[in-house]
């Protein structure tokens, strides 16, 4: 198990989804948000898919799952998610999507401390849909996380 505390893992979001219904934001309105709600821009890669680079500190062995902590860490500590969101051209959120830590295991935050490699997670968000009333629907997106450099 992991012993040293607050052990920094290098992690990579890949993104490949079209974005909301409705929006009327620029593509810098699009990004991976802070605790501060501040967006943090992806690159896009020649495929269209936009990539995250960050970095999380992982709590030391001790409970059933991985604790995550940092800047992108949101929510409770057994339920830890990053958050990707598209602001409106007056600065309103769009919409927000929940992308869980809770599939990554001790397994792989141990792999991934050993091999210095990144914990790697891709979102497929082909179909975004919206309410009866016109609203964007966000909420959690199925994410697979695995360790290794992305191809």
């Amino acid at each position: 198990m992991v012993k040293s505390a607050g052990s920094e893992i290098q992690f990579r979001l890949c993104y490949d989804g079209v974005g909301p219904v409705y929006w009327s934001g620029e593509p810098d309105h699009f990004g991976l948000q802070d605790k501060s709600g501040v967006l943090h821009q992806g690159r896009t890669g020649p495929d269209g898919l936009v990539w995250f680079d960050f970095s999380l500190a992982v709590k030391p062995a001790g409970a059933d799952a991985p604790v995550f902590v940092g800047d992108f860490a949101h929510g409770p500590p057994a339920g830890r998610f990053l958050y990707l969101g598209w602001r409106n051209a007056q600065g309103a959120f769009a919409i927000r999507l929940k992308i869980p830590l809770s599939p990554i295991g001790w397994g792989d935050v141990r792999k991934a401390l050993e091999t210095g490699e990144p914990l790697v997670g891709a979102v497929v968000d082909k179909n975004p849909k919206v309410t009866t009333t016109g609203a964007n629907i966000g909420g959690r997106r199925a994410v697979t996380w695995t360790v290794g450099t992305p191809s």
